[in-house]
């Protein structure tokens, strides 16, 4: 799912959202804003990682992948491209440094950006009574919720009885987060514009039950049991929302309607970043 869609107009609306937990975060925010206003676009700025999402032409993330994520997840519903600055540690999202983002803005001012669809996963559960639905960028996860106790996740794909797995927890992952836990999970890494899913278990006790790639047409759903910490399962969405659900708990997972929008860095493959942020060439 790979679409460059050209977007060039006069006077850019954009969004920069930075995490003010990370040095110079602000800083480099606020310079950004400035240059972009100096060249004719509306700027609204934000330290908040709960900015409300409005509908702009495109929204900055200034911070890691983490502050991504969470911009994603608030963005993507009313189909608004984002691109990541990183200011963290690694960075797979966030594939533009701080000393590359004029010339970047240079470009889409001079020639607009390009676009690259991904899919994004909707997970549906009864949290507190209620039917709740959200959207994971990465991953969801599946474990008890004392870490490390073992549990039992009976998997439906197609509403097809698959297999029973007794592990410490099980990932669905998209391609975006094939590189996250996933794959310190062992499991693959996956081009990222595939349409996907990654089934990852998490130490299972069958050596045979290894990572599966489906299709992301599949409809998939786990009835997660625990005989631990009073059944009490933990359902992690990208790490950063957690819920706990009781014993027996069914998650269901499948595409969202709406697709991650990453604005392209096309000075930059996607195997070029995977060479640097795993370091192959050392």
């Amino acid at each position: 799912m790979l679409f460059f869609i050209y977007n060039k107009v006069v006077n850019y609306s954009v969004g920069i959202i930075y995490n003010k937990s990370k040095a110079n975060a602000k800083k480099l925010a606020l310079r950004i804003a400035l240059w972009l206003k100096q060249n004719k676009c509306k700027v609204f700025v934000s330290g908040s990682m709960s900015a409300k999402a409005k509908k702009f032409d495109f929204v900055l993330s200034v911070g890691g992948d983490g502050t991504m994520l969470k911009i994603i997840r608030t963005f993507s519903p009313l189909s608004v491209p984002v691109k990541g600055i990183n200011l963290g540690s690694l960075g797979f999202l966030t594939d533009v440094d701080t000393d590359e983002v004029l010339i970047l803005l240079k470009n889409i001012l001079s020639s607009g950006f390009k676009i690259e669809k991904r899919i994004l996963l909707l997970v549906e559960f009864e949290y507190k009574g209620k039917k709740l639905k959200t959207v994971a960028v990465n991953d969801c996860v599946v474990r008890s919720l004392s870490g490390g106790k073992l549990i039992t996740v009976d998997v439906d794909i197609d509403k097809n009885f698959t297999a029973e797995y007794k592990c410490d927890g099980m990932i669905i992952a998209t391609p975006t987060g094939s590189t996250a836990y996933s794959l310190a999970a062992s499991g693959p890494i996956v081009y990222p514009n595939l349409p996907v899913f990654i089934l990852t278990p998490i130490s299972p006790h069958t050596l045979t039950q290894r990572p599966m790639i489906l299709p992301s047409k599949s409809s998939i759903s786990f009835v997660a049991k625990n005989k631990y910490s009073n059944g009490k399962i933990m359902v992690s969405i990208d790490g950063q929302e957690n819920y706990t659900l009781p014993n027996g708990a069914k998650i269901k997972f499948s595409t969202y309607k709406k697709s991650l929008k990453l604005i392209k860095n096309c000075s930059r493959s996607y195997f070029e970043t995977l060479k640097t942020k795993l370091h192959w060439s050392v």
